[in-house]
């Protein structure tokens, strides 16, 4: 690679005073040398704002936005990407800490597809590793059907880099689910989502997570049932609506699966868990899991809706 393209980093900010001069540090300090940071606050009430203001000063790599109102995290990255100039786009949460590698292994390992995605270190609150990486709880490898993910994504947005032309084609984003997810199924759409099986970030854990780690919410966050059923449907009908007709048996599953979920009736649920055990190759490949768990697992949509 003769030239160096842009990349823009795309930070989101919200109350993040206590973690947030350890990441800007170790963004700073990427050996990619074309580097935009565009900083993007959505209304911090602590010295976030000031903390930003501080690194811009000393750093014209950094750009500050801050919202008038709070857009909440989708939007607020949404913007950020909107507001960015590089080639490439690197979500960045304020809260962990970037090898100073990252940037440059993941822009030399993406070749010509429009995502790419790198394992994480989980942990604690002082990032002091926990003695686990997110691929030992989940099965990570690249991915080049959207059936792999319509159901389960655990691509994390700081572990990722997409290109301009992958977000351009995947905005608006949706709400009712993450913005890494939305553009993890578009990747497939067209093209693959490349896997990087190396460390690139220490991905800290704390009370104050939006989402922690495997998809979970932390705690005091749990959605309630109907409005989780709501949000299911949502996305199913989400990505039916993204999927092309072109891509005929992706299509298709889809469309079943949307009419699975138009309701929870028991005859419905049985249609789901068929449908399951039939595709459970793509719609449980993220899972650590036997076959006979994969047929467990499809077997209990009967009593719990997944």
């Amino acid at each position: 690679m003769t030239e160096s393209p842009l990349v823009s980093v795309v930070l989101g900010t919200y109350n993040g005073e206590v973690y947030l001069e350890t990441q800007l540090r170790s963004v700073l300090a990427q050996t990619w040398g074309q580097l935009e940071i565009i900083a993007i606050d959505d209304g911090s009430s602590d010295g976030t704002v000031g903390i930003l203001r501080a690194y811009a000063a000393r750093d014209s790599r950094i750009k500050i936005v801050v919202n008038e109102h709070n857009l909440g995290f989708i939007r607020n990255f949404e913007k950020g990407a909107r507001l960015s100039t590089g080639k490439w786009i690197a979500f960045c949460d304020q809260d962990d800490y970037w090898l100073p590698e990252k940037v440059e292994k993941m822009v030399r390992a993406i070749g010509d597809q429009p995502m790419i995605y790198c394992d994480s270190e989980l942990c604690g609150p002082d990032l002091q590793p926990q003695g686990k990486r997110i691929s030992d709880l989940v099965h990570y490898q690249s991915f080049d059907d959207c059936r792999q993910l319509c159901v389960f994504s655990r691509m994390y947005g700081h572990a990722t880099l997409i290109t301009r032309e992958l977000f351009e084609k995947s905005s608006p984003f949706v709400e009712e689910m993450p913005h890494d997810g939305w553009l993890a199924f578009h990747a497939t759409l067209f093209g693959s989502v490349n896997y990087f099986p190396e460390v690139l970030v220490h991905y800290r854990q704390h009370d104050s997570n939006v989402f922690g780690v495997v998809g979970r919410r932390r705690k005091g966050r749990k959605n309630k049932r109907k409005k989780e059923l709501a949000r299911i449907r949502f996305r199913m009908n989400a990505f039916y609506q993204a999927c092309p007709g072109t891509l005929v048996p992706q299509k298709k599953l889809l469309g079943a699966l949307v009419e699975s979920y138009r309701s929870f009736s028991p005859l419905n649920d049985v249609r789901r868990v068929i449908l399951f055990l039939r595709n459970y190759r793509y719609l449980l490949v993220v899972k650590r899991y036997s076959t006979f768990r994969k047929y467990l697992f499809c077997l209990k949509m009967l009593v719990k809706i997944k």
